[in-house]
């Protein structure tokens, strides 16, 4: 597992290969979060690697239609998003800085 910078959020974008679609989100929503000030540690995977990532990520990034395959307990203290359009940066950055205002404030600038 990789090592957590404690002044980032760590997000995790998943799809069926991880090689495909998450990139796709991951490129478009780092574009998006650059533009909002928040600095992001991200990864992409498929849905098996996830697990792996469980201490790592503090958000998940999946499509709506492979959301089944994230499968987390209350304690693993990961939040979802279900991503219906990935082309759409901007919408997810602001899910993921909603979360932040909630759960991380001390990461937002």
């Amino acid at each position: 597992m990789k090592t957590k910078d404690p002044n980032k959020i760590h997000i995790l974008f998943v799809c069926g290969y991880g090689v495909g679609t998450s990139v796709i989100m991951e490129n478009n929503v780092r574009k998006a979060l650059k533009t909002k000030g928040i600095e992001a540690e991200m990864e992409h995977a498929s849905g098996g690697e996830v697990s792996s990532y469980k201490g790592w990520a503090d958000i998940i990034g999946v499509s709506k239609k492979l959301v089944s395959v994230v499968r987390l307990s209350p304690d693993d203290n990961v939040h979802v998003i279900e991503i219906v359009n990935l082309m759409d940066g901007n919408k997810i950055a602001s899910q993921i800085e909603e979360i932040m205002k909630e759960h991380y404030p001390h990461l937002l600038k």
